[in-house]
């Protein structure tokens, strides 16, 4: 949905969560929430059996990964890793599994004309560090679209399409706020779109702030974010989805929601990522399995 947190980390392991209905963020809106739960290790608990419905939105087809490094003091491990990473993501297995959420001769539940669209393999564009003007440490996800915005226009990040996906990197000590709640704390990443309407000058864009886990944790989160916003590029808050959404149950979860805590590997040139399982219609269950990239 609009607030969509992957998972919340701690400096001594993985932190997983449970995904839960929508809860009350501070402001009285409904989000979709994540209650911190810690593991050791992922949940070995499947999901409950579901079923992604679509609702007429958009997807993203082709996706084009714009990495983006919130200033110069993005953990190095971050900042180094993920060209390598986002290079075998898009250009793998995990995505063409998503190709089973097309929106090719469907009519949305709600009887919405889907958009045609046919979800295939992407590329990546590139890492960019920006300078941001905005210096704050608390951060709200107004002042981070604008800040996005700014960049775009002033050309230091690649323009913005329908396919462009920003995914942002942020430095510890950066809290990002949505609705009165604070990542790490009560999320730890999210996607969102600018617009919350249909429009041709929208754009897409992921958040994920430092929480304090490893490069393993990163990858995990990173994906659960792009196959989410991939399959439901506007989300919108609450626990009925609608139009614009793209694919979500019934009660508002995405792909990755059913399957957190559930990871898989993603293998490409002799080295290994750890990615979350997404939700898959196909088989009713999260899909398993470990994922390659040429």
């Amino acid at each position: 949905m609009r607030f969509r947190p992957a998972v919340i980390l701690t400096t001594m392991a993985v932190s997983l969560g449970l995904s839960l209905p929508a809860m009350a963020a501070p402001d009285g809106t409904a989000y979709h929430l994540y209650r911190p739960n810690f593991h050791p290790t992922p949940s070995s608990t499947p999901p409950p059996a579901a079923t992604m419905l679509y609702y007429g939105g958009p997807v993203i087809a082709n996706v084009k990964i714009v990495a983006v490094m919130w200033g110069p003091t993005v953990r190095k491990t971050t900042s180094r890793g993920l060209s390598a990473y986002f290079k075998a993501m898009v250009n793998s297995t995990y995505i063409d599994q998503l190709s089973q959420y097309s929106t090719v001769g469907i009519t949305g539940v709600n009887g919405k004309p889907g958009t045609n669209q046919t979800i295939t393999r992407g590329t990546y564009t590139g890492k960019f560090v920006i300078t941001p003007a905005n210096t704050a440490k608390t951060l709200t996800d107004a002042q981070v679209q604008t800040e996005l915005k700014a960049q775009i226009t002033g050309g230091h990040l690649p323009a913005a399409d329908l396919n462009t996906l920003y995914m942002i990197y942020f430095p510890s000590g950066i809290t990002i706020t949505l609705g009165g709640s604070r990542s790490c704390l009560s999320f730890g990443a999210y996607h969102e779109a600018v617009s919350s309407t249909v429009t041709p000058n929208n754009i897409f864009y992921g958040v994920m702030p430092d929480c304090g886990g490893g490069f393993a944790s990163v990858t995990d989160v990173s994906s659960h974010e792009f196959a989410e916003a991939i399959s439901d590029a506007i989300p919108t808050p609450g626990s009925h989805p609608a139009f614009p959404q793209a694919w979500n149950d019934a009660n508002g979860n995405e792909i990755g929601d059913l399957c957190e805590g559930h990871n898989a590997t993603l293998t490409a040139a002799g080295q290994s990522y750890t990615v979350q399982e997404i939700f898959t219609n196909s088989t009713n269950a999260c899909a398993t399995g470990n994922f390659t990239s040429p």
